[in-house]
């Protein structure tokens, strides 16, 4: 297992609390803050947030790409999920969210990155009839996006959602698509809050789904209605538990912390490596 850190928490930092007013430019410096962070401390990988895909083009993409690949770090990429809805019953939006995430794969393709996690968006919560639809239009935008990714080597990973998504929630849920989706191609991000929020059977979904999950979010919650990325310790997620069921089946891949705010950090990094 290889320790990493997101770029999240750095992202909002710099755009939250105003550090910047440009939102290309604060991603870009909040990207250079946390690769310089994780040098410092020995971390292993870096996950870009790219948020959204759309402000790297033309000298700021080529500016993005000089910069990460100036470290030697092992980096991986979270596509962008706000405004994006793969699973949208308005194909018009899913197609989009389609592009979106075309346009972040080629963004990984100049970067030699071949990780990639994505949302599958938020279903329909007001019309519970819709749901099934939801479901059967993320088989479609997800069938459409690895035909034209068509790459064997890139890990393409969907990740599990916070129970307000109506959508990729619990064991049954999760198995269920990747079972009537039957494509190889497609691998798991395991979010340890998302699943919390969601009170699923931990040692089911890794039984049912192990050989598909490739990339796990660390975080944290003290609530099942919220997904607030605390530092980890603080909240009432049992990591201990979690990850000696990730150690029994050899689970190779990245252990991402995913924080609010860089804030918690070092906090998160002392806590977490007390169990790994």
């Amino acid at each position: 297992m290889l320790l990493g850190i997101s770029t999240l928490g750095h992202l909002n930092d710099y755009t939250v609390n105003n550090k910047s007013n440009d939102l290309s430019k604060s991603l870009l410096e909040a990207t250079e803050a946390c690769l310089n962070y994780a040098e410092e401390k020995d971390i292993r990988v870096v996950e870009f947030v790219i948020e959204p895909q759309s402000f790297l083009r033309g000298d700021l993409k080529q500016k993005f790409i000089d910069l990460t690949m100036s470290y030697s770090l092992k980096k991986q990429v979270h596509a962008p999920y706000i405004d994006i809805n793969l699973c949208s019953h308005n194909s018009t939006i899913s197609r989009a969210s389609i592009d979106a995430y075309l346009e972040t794969y080629n963004l990984c393709q100049d970067l030699e990155i071949n990780l990639m996690t994505i949302h599958p968006g938020l279903a329909n919560s007001m019309i519970k009839s819709l749901q099934e639809y939801n479901k059967q239009q993320l088989l479609s935008a997800l069938h459409i996006l690895i035909d034209s990714i068509d790459d064997k080597d890139f890990i393409l990973c969907l990740e599990n959602m916070p129970k307000n998504t109506n959508i990729m929630l619990d064991d049954v849920n999760i198995s269920e698509i990747f079972n009537n989706l039957n494509r190889k191609e497609l691998f798991l991000t395991y979010d340890t809050s998302h699943y919390y929020t969601n009170s699923g059977n931990i040692r089911l979904l890794w039984k049912k789904m192990h050989n598909k999950i490739r990339n796990v979010h660390i975080v944290d919650n003290f609530t099942k209605e919220e997904d607030p990325h605390p530092p980890l310790g603080t909240g009432t997620i049992n990591f201990e538990r979690i990850l000696d069921i990730i150690k029994s089946y050899n689970y190779q891949g990245s252990l991402i912390i995913e924080l609010s705010s860089p804030k918690g950090l070092n906090q998160s990094i002392e806590y977490i490596s007390n169990y790994l």
